[in-house]
């Protein structure tokens, strides 16, 4: 397991039962903290969700800061295979139908993962570990690449670092909104990241230079 909000965990699970445990405790913060919020979210309520004793939750991790970076790293993970899996698709797709089904994929992402949304509140100290962004980065720029466009690796890693900024005004205003305006939001980020990479990526096989 990575290491949490700088400490270690105080026990590291090396076997399947404690790697179970570990599953068990992160499945249950999500769905305390996706209900409760964050902020009221307690270590205790956590445990007794996980059917576990509170001191097994503190054996892993040894305040809330650290289980929520650890659950974080855990989205992280989940959104890098939704990436992915978005590679092999960006072949055969176009610019406007790579940035529909990015936003598409994103927001199906945070309705899998109820808690996704309330860790907006968390403290920044929880954020996942930077390698992690990084990856996402990564993996979203070779997306990029896999597209009809072919942009340079280089270029498509400068494009992905402002996508993922956009994607996170997406996720920040739909947390904000109501069934009915989530909808529009959806449909007016689609628009901005088309005109984005349009602007970004000519169509017509020419590169433009940033």
């Amino acid at each position: 397991m990575d290491s949490y909000v700088d400490e270690e965990p105080r026990r590291i699970p090396q076997q399947e039962r404690g790697e179970r445990r570990v599953a068990q405790l992160l499945e249950a913060a999500g769905t305390v903290i996706a209900s409760a919020g964050y902020e009221a979210a307690t270590m205790s309520a956590i445990a007794e969700r996980a059917g576990a004793p509170i001191g097994s939750l503190y054996q892993f991790f040894p305040n809330k800061k650290a289980l929520t970076q650890a659950l974080r790293t855990e989205y992280g993970k989940d959104y890098e295979a939704v990436l992915e899996a978005l590679e092999k698709q960006a072949k055969s797709l176009s610019l406007q139908q790579l940035a529909k089904r990015l936003i598409h994929v994103s927001v199906q992402f945070v309705e899998a993962h109820p808690a996704f949304l309330p860790l907006y509140d968390a403290p920044h100290s929880t954020r996942s570990p930077l390698t992690l962004r990084q990856r996402l980065r990564d993996r979203l720029a070779e997306c990029l690449v896999a597209s009809q466009i072919h942009p340079p690796r280089a270029k498509a890693k400068r494009l992905a670092t402002i996508i993922l900024q956009l994607l996170k005004g997406l996720n920040q205003l739909y947390a904000e909104s109501g069934p009915v305006d989530r909808k529009q939001v959806v449909a007016e980020y689609t628009v901005a990241l088309s005109a984005y990479l349009a602007a970004r990526l000519q169509q017509n096989g020419h590169r433009e230079q940033l």
